[in-house]
Protein backbone atom coordinates (compact mmCIF):
# COMPACT_ATOMS: atom_id res chain seq x y z
CA UNK A 1 0.00 0.00 0.00
CA UNK A 2 1.24 3.46 -0.85
CA UNK A 3 0.49 5.47 2.25
CA UNK A 4 1.54 8.64 0.49
CA UNK A 5 -1.32 8.45 -2.02
CA UNK A 6 -3.94 11.15 -1.80
CA UNK A 7 -6.87 8.77 -1.27
CA UNK A 8 -7.41 5.15 -0.34
CA UNK A 9 -7.46 2.67 -3.20
CA UNK A 10 -10.60 0.71 -4.06
CA UNK A 11 -8.97 -2.40 -2.56
CA UNK A 12 -8.35 -0.59 0.75
CA UNK A 13 -11.93 0.68 0.79
CA UNK A 14 -13.28 -2.83 0.19
CA UNK A 15 -10.96 -4.39 2.77
CA UNK A 16 -11.60 -1.83 5.52
CA UNK A 17 -13.38 -3.39 8.48
CA UNK A 18 -13.40 -6.88 7.00
CA UNK A 19 -12.71 -9.67 9.51
CA UNK A 20 -10.54 -11.29 6.84
CA UNK A 21 -8.36 -8.19 6.42
CA UNK A 22 -4.66 -8.96 6.05
CA UNK A 23 -3.54 -5.40 6.77
CA UNK A 24 -1.14 -5.08 9.68
CA UNK A 25 -1.71 -2.87 12.77
CA UNK A 26 0.34 0.02 11.36
CA UNK A 27 -1.56 -0.02 8.08
CA UNK A 28 -4.92 -0.21 9.85
CA UNK A 29 -3.91 2.72 12.08
CA UNK A 30 -2.91 4.78 9.05
CA UNK A 31 -6.17 3.97 7.26
CA UNK A 32 -8.14 5.01 10.38
CA UNK A 33 -6.23 8.30 10.54
CA UNK A 34 -6.73 8.95 6.83
CA UNK A 35 -10.46 8.29 7.09
CA UNK A 36 -10.67 10.64 10.06
CA UNK A 37 -9.18 13.42 7.91
CA UNK A 38 -10.74 12.62 4.52
CA UNK A 39 -14.50 13.12 3.97
CA UNK A 40 -14.18 11.76 0.43
CA UNK A 41 -12.83 8.38 1.53
CA UNK A 42 -15.30 8.16 4.43
CA UNK A 43 -18.06 8.65 1.89
CA UNK A 44 -16.57 5.93 -0.31
CA UNK A 45 -16.47 3.48 2.61
CA UNK A 46 -20.10 4.16 3.40
CA UNK A 47 -21.18 3.92 -0.23
CA UNK A 48 -19.27 0.66 -0.72
CA UNK A 49 -21.00 -0.94 2.25
CA UNK A 50 -24.40 0.33 1.14
CA UNK A 51 -23.79 -0.98 -2.39
CA UNK A 52 -22.52 -4.28 -1.02
CA UNK A 53 -25.78 -4.94 0.74
CA UNK A 54 -28.02 -3.52 -2.01
CA UNK A 55 -28.93 -0.44 0.00
CA UNK A 56 -28.31 2.21 -2.66
CA UNK A 57 -31.27 3.80 -4.47
CA UNK A 58 -32.54 2.19 -7.66
CA UNK A 59 -30.05 3.18 -10.41
CA UNK A 60 -32.99 3.73 -12.75
CA UNK A 61 -34.07 6.77 -10.75
CA UNK A 62 -30.60 7.82 -9.63
CA UNK A 63 -30.00 10.09 -12.63
CA UNK A 64 -26.73 11.88 -13.18
CA UNK A 65 -26.00 14.93 -11.07
CA UNK A 66 -25.72 18.39 -12.56
CA UNK A 67 -23.55 21.36 -11.70
CA UNK A 68 -26.42 22.68 -9.57
CA UNK A 69 -26.57 19.57 -7.39
CA UNK A 70 -25.21 19.85 -3.84
CA UNK A 71 -22.62 17.41 -2.55
CA UNK A 72 -23.71 14.17 -0.92
CA UNK A 73 -22.19 15.46 2.34
CA UNK A 74 -24.64 18.37 2.17
CA UNK A 75 -27.55 15.98 1.63
CA UNK A 76 -26.41 13.82 4.55
CA UNK A 77 -26.12 16.91 6.76
CA UNK A 78 -29.65 17.91 5.75
CA UNK A 79 -31.01 14.45 6.55
CA UNK A 80 -29.22 14.48 9.90
CA UNK A 81 -30.56 17.94 10.80
CA UNK A 82 -27.11 19.59 10.74
CA UNK A 83 -27.76 22.24 8.06
CA UNK A 84 -28.50 25.85 9.09
CA UNK A 85 -32.03 26.92 8.21
CA UNK A 86 -31.30 29.07 5.13
CA UNK A 87 -29.21 26.40 3.45
CA UNK A 88 -31.62 23.62 4.51
CA UNK A 89 -34.46 25.41 2.74
CA UNK A 90 -32.39 25.74 -0.45
CA UNK A 91 -31.40 22.08 -0.39
CA UNK A 92 -35.00 20.94 0.13
CA UNK A 93 -36.21 23.13 -2.73
CA UNK A 94 -33.54 21.72 -5.03
CA UNK A 95 -34.14 18.09 -4.02
CA UNK A 96 -37.88 18.41 -4.60
CA UNK A 97 -37.30 18.91 -8.33
CA UNK A 98 -34.10 16.91 -8.89
CA UNK A 99 -34.25 13.26 -9.95
CA UNK A 100 -30.68 12.75 -8.73
CA UNK A 101 -30.87 14.37 -5.29
CA UNK A 102 -34.44 13.48 -4.32
CA UNK A 103 -33.90 9.70 -4.00
CA UNK A 104 -30.56 10.25 -2.28
CA UNK A 105 -32.11 12.58 0.27
CA UNK A 106 -34.93 10.09 0.83
CA UNK A 107 -32.40 7.31 1.46
CA UNK A 108 -30.35 9.42 3.85
CA UNK A 109 -33.48 10.55 5.70
CA UNK A 110 -34.49 6.93 6.17
CA UNK A 111 -30.96 6.09 7.30
CA UNK A 112 -31.07 8.73 10.02
CA UNK A 113 -34.59 7.87 11.07
CA UNK A 114 -35.05 6.49 14.58
CA UNK A 115 -37.80 4.18 13.34
CA UNK A 116 -37.11 0.46 12.94
CA UNK A 117 -39.31 -2.23 11.55
CA UNK A 118 -40.01 -5.13 13.95
CA UNK A 119 -37.77 -7.35 11.81
CA UNK A 120 -34.91 -4.82 11.93
CA UNK A 121 -35.18 -4.38 15.67
CA UNK A 122 -35.29 -8.13 16.28
CA UNK A 123 -32.16 -8.50 14.15
CA UNK A 124 -30.35 -5.74 16.05
CA UNK A 125 -31.33 -7.14 19.44
CA UNK A 126 -29.73 -10.49 18.58
CA UNK A 127 -26.34 -8.94 17.88
CA UNK A 128 -23.65 -9.17 20.53
CA UNK A 129 -22.83 -5.53 19.78
CA UNK A 130 -26.33 -4.52 20.89
CA UNK A 131 -25.72 -5.40 24.54
CA UNK A 132 -25.03 -2.52 26.97
CA UNK A 133 -22.13 -4.46 28.46
CA UNK A 134 -20.42 -4.86 25.09
CA UNK A 135 -20.83 -1.17 24.21
CA UNK A 136 -19.59 -0.02 27.59
CA UNK A 137 -16.48 -2.20 27.43
CA UNK A 138 -15.65 -1.17 23.85
CA UNK A 139 -16.15 2.47 24.73
CA UNK A 140 -13.76 2.19 27.69
CA UNK A 141 -11.17 0.43 25.52
CA UNK A 142 -11.34 3.14 22.85
CA UNK A 143 -11.10 5.98 25.35
CA UNK A 144 -8.22 4.35 27.21
CA UNK A 145 -6.30 1.73 25.21
CA UNK A 146 -4.45 0.68 28.37
CA UNK A 147 -7.67 -0.34 30.11
CA UNK A 148 -7.48 -4.10 30.75
CA UNK A 149 -10.04 -6.07 28.75
CA UNK A 150 -12.78 -7.58 30.86
CA UNK A 151 -15.18 -10.41 30.51
CA UNK A 152 -18.32 -9.63 28.49
CA UNK A 153 -20.42 -9.48 31.66
CA UNK A 154 -19.79 -6.29 33.62
CA UNK A 155 -21.35 -5.81 37.06
CA UNK A 156 -23.83 -2.97 37.38
CA UNK A 157 -23.58 -1.70 33.77
CA UNK A 158 -24.24 1.97 33.17
CA UNK A 159 -27.00 2.85 30.69
CA UNK A 160 -25.63 2.74 27.17
CA UNK A 161 -26.24 5.49 24.60
CA UNK A 162 -28.61 4.76 21.75
CA UNK A 163 -26.07 4.57 18.93
CA UNK A 164 -28.89 4.48 16.39
CA UNK A 165 -29.67 8.10 17.20
CA UNK A 166 -26.20 9.02 15.93
CA UNK A 167 -25.47 6.48 13.23
CA UNK A 168 -28.02 4.20 11.63
CA UNK A 169 -27.16 0.52 11.27
CA UNK A 170 -28.35 0.78 7.69
CA UNK A 171 -25.21 2.72 6.78
CA UNK A 172 -22.98 -0.29 7.36
CA UNK A 173 -24.43 -3.74 7.98
CA UNK A 174 -23.17 -4.83 11.38
CA UNK A 175 -22.37 -8.52 10.65
CA UNK A 176 -19.93 -7.48 7.90
CA UNK A 177 -17.85 -5.22 10.15
CA UNK A 178 -16.32 -5.60 13.61
CA UNK A 179 -17.96 -3.54 16.33
CA UNK A 180 -14.94 -1.26 16.69
CA UNK A 181 -15.21 -0.29 13.02
CA UNK A 182 -18.90 0.52 13.44
CA UNK A 183 -18.23 2.64 16.52
CA UNK A 184 -15.28 4.33 14.81
CA UNK A 185 -17.43 5.35 11.84
CA UNK A 186 -20.04 6.70 14.24
CA UNK A 187 -17.36 8.72 15.99
CA UNK A 188 -16.18 10.16 12.63
CA UNK A 189 -19.69 11.39 12.05
CA UNK A 190 -19.96 12.98 15.49
CA UNK A 191 -16.49 14.54 15.49
CA UNK A 192 -16.12 15.67 11.88
CA UNK A 193 -15.88 19.38 11.21
CA UNK A 194 -19.04 20.64 9.60
CA UNK A 195 -19.42 24.28 8.53
CA UNK A 196 -22.06 24.74 11.22
CA UNK A 197 -19.74 23.47 13.96
CA UNK A 198 -16.93 25.76 12.81
CA UNK A 199 -19.38 28.67 12.49
CA UNK A 200 -20.23 28.15 16.18
CA UNK A 201 -16.53 28.12 17.01
CA UNK A 202 -16.12 31.30 14.99
CA UNK A 203 -19.01 32.85 16.92
CA UNK A 204 -17.05 32.06 20.07
CA UNK A 205 -14.10 34.04 18.69
CA UNK A 206 -16.30 37.13 18.28
CA UNK A 207 -17.78 36.54 21.73
CA UNK A 208 -14.39 36.35 23.43
CA UNK A 209 -13.26 39.54 21.69
CA UNK A 210 -15.93 41.60 19.94
CA UNK A 211 -13.86 43.76 17.60
CA UNK A 212 -16.71 45.14 15.47
CA UNK A 213 -20.13 46.66 15.97
CA UNK A 214 -21.73 44.12 13.66
CA UNK A 215 -22.82 40.69 14.79
CA UNK A 216 -21.99 37.26 13.36
CA UNK A 217 -24.01 34.04 13.67
CA UNK A 218 -23.72 32.15 16.98
CA UNK A 219 -21.88 34.99 18.75
CA UNK A 220 -23.15 35.66 22.25
CA UNK A 221 -23.21 39.21 23.58
CA UNK A 222 -19.98 40.91 24.58
CA UNK A 223 -18.89 44.52 24.87
CA UNK A 224 -17.64 46.15 21.68
CA UNK A 225 -13.92 47.05 21.75
CA UNK A 226 -12.83 49.06 18.73
CA UNK A 227 -10.08 47.44 16.66
CA UNK A 228 -8.48 48.50 13.43
CA UNK A 229 -6.40 46.62 10.89
CA UNK A 230 -2.76 46.81 11.89
CA UNK A 231 -3.38 46.40 15.59
CA UNK A 232 -1.31 43.37 16.58
CA UNK A 233 -2.03 42.07 20.07
CA UNK A 234 0.31 39.52 21.58
CA UNK A 235 -0.51 35.87 20.92
CA UNK A 236 -1.48 35.43 24.55
CA UNK A 237 -4.16 38.11 24.10
CA UNK A 238 -5.82 36.37 21.15
CA UNK A 239 -9.04 34.42 21.73
CA UNK A 240 -8.19 30.74 22.42
CA UNK A 241 -10.72 29.67 19.80
CA UNK A 242 -9.17 31.82 17.03
CA UNK A 243 -6.31 29.54 16.00
CA UNK A 244 -8.52 26.46 16.27
CA UNK A 245 -11.14 27.95 13.94
CA UNK A 246 -8.46 29.20 11.53
CA UNK A 247 -6.79 25.77 11.38
CA UNK A 248 -10.06 23.98 10.66
CA UNK A 249 -11.04 26.43 7.92
CA UNK A 250 -7.59 26.26 6.30
CA UNK A 251 -7.64 22.46 6.40
CA UNK A 252 -10.96 22.27 4.58
CA UNK A 253 -10.07 24.94 2.02
CA UNK A 254 -6.86 23.08 1.22
CA UNK A 255 -8.98 20.07 0.25
CA UNK A 256 -11.86 22.00 -1.30
CA UNK A 257 -10.67 25.54 -2.19
CA UNK A 258 -13.89 26.54 -3.97
CA UNK A 259 -16.34 25.46 -1.27
CA UNK A 260 -18.67 28.46 -0.65
CA UNK A 261 -19.34 27.71 3.01
CA UNK A 262 -15.68 27.46 3.99
CA UNK A 263 -14.85 30.57 1.97
CA UNK A 264 -17.54 32.52 3.83
CA UNK A 265 -16.22 31.27 7.17
CA UNK A 266 -12.71 32.31 6.13
CA UNK A 267 -13.96 35.76 5.18
CA UNK A 268 -15.69 36.29 8.52
CA UNK A 269 -12.59 35.27 10.42
CA UNK A 270 -10.60 37.86 8.43
CA UNK A 271 -13.21 40.45 9.39
CA UNK A 272 -12.60 39.77 13.08
CA UNK A 273 -9.09 41.11 12.37
CA UNK A 274 -10.44 43.98 10.23
CA UNK A 275 -8.84 42.50 7.11
CA UNK A 276 -11.69 43.41 4.78
CA UNK A 277 -9.50 43.05 1.65
CA UNK A 278 -8.79 39.39 2.35
CA UNK A 279 -12.45 38.84 3.20
CA UNK A 280 -13.64 40.34 -0.09
CA UNK A 281 -11.02 38.31 -1.95
CA UNK A 282 -12.40 35.09 -0.44
CA UNK A 283 -15.97 36.07 -1.25
CA UNK A 284 -15.03 36.92 -4.85
CA UNK A 285 -13.91 33.31 -5.33
CA UNK A 286 -17.46 32.08 -4.82
CA UNK A 287 -19.16 31.45 -8.13
CA UNK A 288 -22.05 29.23 -7.09
CA UNK A 289 -25.23 31.16 -7.95
CA UNK A 290 -27.24 29.71 -5.06
CA UNK A 291 -24.52 30.52 -2.54
CA UNK A 292 -24.23 34.11 -3.79
CA UNK A 293 -27.95 34.64 -3.24
CA UNK A 294 -27.95 33.09 0.25
CA UNK A 295 -28.56 35.28 3.32
CA UNK A 296 -25.24 34.07 4.76
CA UNK A 297 -23.28 35.32 1.76
CA UNK A 298 -25.17 38.62 1.58
CA UNK A 299 -24.60 39.19 5.30
CA UNK A 300 -20.87 38.40 5.06
CA UNK A 301 -20.31 40.63 2.04
CA UNK A 302 -22.25 43.45 3.71
CA UNK A 303 -20.02 43.02 6.77
CA UNK A 304 -16.88 43.34 4.62
CA UNK A 305 -18.16 46.44 2.80
CA UNK A 306 -19.15 48.00 6.12
CA UNK A 307 -15.60 47.55 7.39
CA UNK A 308 -14.22 48.97 4.15
CA UNK A 309 -16.16 52.18 4.73
CA UNK A 310 -15.07 52.27 8.37
CA UNK A 311 -11.39 52.09 7.37
CA UNK A 312 -11.55 54.38 4.32
CA UNK A 313 -13.91 56.90 5.94
CA UNK A 314 -16.38 56.85 3.06
CA UNK A 315 -20.08 56.03 2.84
CA UNK A 316 -20.43 53.91 -0.30
CA UNK A 317 -19.71 50.67 1.53
CA UNK A 318 -22.33 51.48 4.16
CA UNK A 319 -24.98 52.04 1.46
CA UNK A 320 -24.05 48.83 -0.34
CA UNK A 321 -24.19 46.96 2.96
CA UNK A 322 -27.70 48.25 3.62
CA UNK A 323 -28.85 47.08 0.18
CA UNK A 324 -27.31 43.61 0.62
CA UNK A 325 -28.79 43.19 4.08
CA UNK A 326 -32.18 44.25 2.76
CA UNK A 327 -32.00 41.44 0.18
CA UNK A 328 -31.01 38.99 2.90
CA UNK A 329 -33.89 40.11 5.13
CA UNK A 330 -36.34 39.48 2.31
CA UNK A 331 -35.28 35.82 2.53
CA UNK A 332 -34.97 35.68 6.35
CA UNK A 333 -37.13 38.52 7.73
CA UNK A 334 -36.80 37.56 11.39
CA UNK A 335 -33.05 36.97 11.51
CA UNK A 336 -31.64 38.83 14.54
CA UNK A 337 -28.12 39.13 13.11
CA UNK A 338 -29.36 40.62 9.83
CA UNK A 339 -31.69 43.08 11.58
CA UNK A 340 -28.97 44.18 13.99
CA UNK A 341 -26.40 44.68 11.24
CA UNK A 342 -28.71 46.58 8.92
CA UNK A 343 -29.71 48.89 11.75
CA UNK A 344 -26.04 49.66 12.43
CA UNK A 345 -25.37 50.30 8.72
CA UNK A 346 -28.45 52.54 8.39
CA UNK A 347 -27.25 54.66 11.30
CA UNK A 348 -23.90 55.17 9.54
CA UNK A 349 -25.62 56.82 6.56
CA UNK A 350 -28.01 58.73 8.86
CA UNK A 351 -31.00 56.79 7.57
CA UNK A 352 -32.69 56.90 10.96
CA UNK A 353 -36.11 55.77 9.79
CA UNK A 354 -34.54 52.60 8.43
CA UNK A 355 -32.50 52.08 11.61
CA UNK A 356 -35.47 52.72 13.90
CA UNK A 357 -37.59 50.22 11.98
CA UNK A 358 -34.87 47.56 12.20
CA UNK A 359 -34.29 48.10 15.93
CA UNK A 360 -38.03 47.77 16.60
CA UNK A 361 -38.24 44.61 14.50
CA UNK A 362 -35.23 43.22 16.35
CA UNK A 363 -36.76 43.93 19.75
CA UNK A 364 -39.80 41.91 18.71
CA UNK A 365 -37.73 38.76 18.09
CA UNK A 366 -34.54 39.08 20.15
CA UNK A 367 -34.52 36.96 23.33
CA UNK A 368 -31.08 37.78 24.72
CA UNK A 369 -31.45 40.60 27.28
CA UNK A 370 -27.99 42.03 26.61
CA UNK A 371 -28.48 42.31 22.85
CA UNK A 372 -31.92 43.74 23.62
CA UNK A 373 -30.37 46.36 25.92
CA UNK A 374 -27.91 47.43 23.22
CA UNK A 375 -30.73 47.70 20.68
CA UNK A 376 -32.79 49.86 23.08
CA UNK A 377 -29.78 52.09 23.66
CA UNK A 378 -29.40 52.67 19.91
CA UNK A 379 -33.12 53.28 19.58
CA UNK A 380 -33.10 55.91 22.34
CA UNK A 381 -30.13 57.68 20.70
CA UNK A 382 -31.97 57.80 17.37
CA UNK A 383 -35.06 59.27 18.99
CA UNK A 384 -32.98 61.92 20.72
CA UNK A 385 -31.36 62.89 17.40
CA UNK A 386 -34.75 63.09 15.69
CA UNK A 387 -36.06 65.28 18.51
CA UNK A 388 -33.08 67.66 18.25
CA UNK A 389 -33.50 67.82 14.46
CA UNK A 390 -37.02 69.15 14.93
Amino acid sequence: MNQQSEHLSNAQIEEYGSPASVAGPETEAWVEQHLDDCPSCRSRVLDFQRTRFALLPDPKVNKASTSDCPSEDDLRNLAAGLCPDPKAAQLKEHAASCDHCRPLLQEYTEDFSDESSPEEQAFLDRLRTASPEFRQQKGLEMLNPETPKKNPVIPEPIPSPDWRRFFSWKWIMVPALPAVALIAVGIWYLQRDTPEKVAKLEGQVFTEQRTTEMRVPYAAYSDFNQKRSGDSPSRSALPPSLNLAADKIAKHLQKDPDNPQWLMLSARLDLWDWNYKAALSSLDKISDSQAIQSPEYLMTRAFALFQKSEVLKETQGYSEAVDLLDKALQKSPGDQVLLFNQAIACEKIHSYECAESDWNRLLAVEKDPQWTAEARNHLNQIREKKTLAH
